[in-house]
């Protein structure tokens, strides 16, 4: 008795987030910039300078492992075609790119001093790269559905 016809996935086509270091590195900055958000939220309602700290920490963490980040992308999107040809590539780039980039600003907002160092600007800039971060990990997520799909030949049964 044989055993039916095996689906196997393309692995290395299923998108950035096949790339290891770089889909390892991604996660930290995002994780971060989030957390920026929420620390943000927390100064905002209870104006404790320790949440705006946290935010600072955290804006430079992410930064810091976001240019690690954005230079494994770089080198991935630049030896490995099927990257450049996803059907999201290039807006996941440009996300995570502007996330950044919005990023350094926000920590250059925060190093400023009091209140006026995350309300309203800093806060308003936590808020739009968290959307950010959103878009560009949905953008970057596998997607097996939109894989070819390779049909393997039926093994012997025992």
């Amino acid at each position: 008795m044989s055993s039916p016809a095996h689906t196997i996935i393309d692995a290395p086509r299923l998108g950035l987030a096949s790339q290891p270091v770089y889909a390892t590195l991604v996660q930290f900055p995002a994780v971060c910039f989030l957390g920026t958000l929420v620390t943000d939220i927390a100064y905002w309602r209870s104006a404790n300078y320790l949440w705006e700290t946290f935010s600072v920490w955290l804006l430079t963490a992410g930064c810091i492992v976001a240019a690690f980040a954005a230079l494994a992308g770089l080198l991935t999107w630049i030896r490995h075609r099927h990257v450049r040809s996803l059907r999201y590539a290039k807006l996941h780039v440009l996300a995570s790119a502007v996330a950044l980039v919005l990023s350094i600003i926000n920590a250059f907002v925060h190093s400023r001093d009091g209140y006026v160092a995350v309300v309203p600007d800093g806060l308003t800039l936590s808020i739009i790269v968290a959307i950010l971060m959103v878009l560009a990990t949905w953008l970057g997520w596998p997607r097996p559905h939109l894989v070819q799909r390779v049909q393997s030949t039926p093994t012997g049964g025992l």
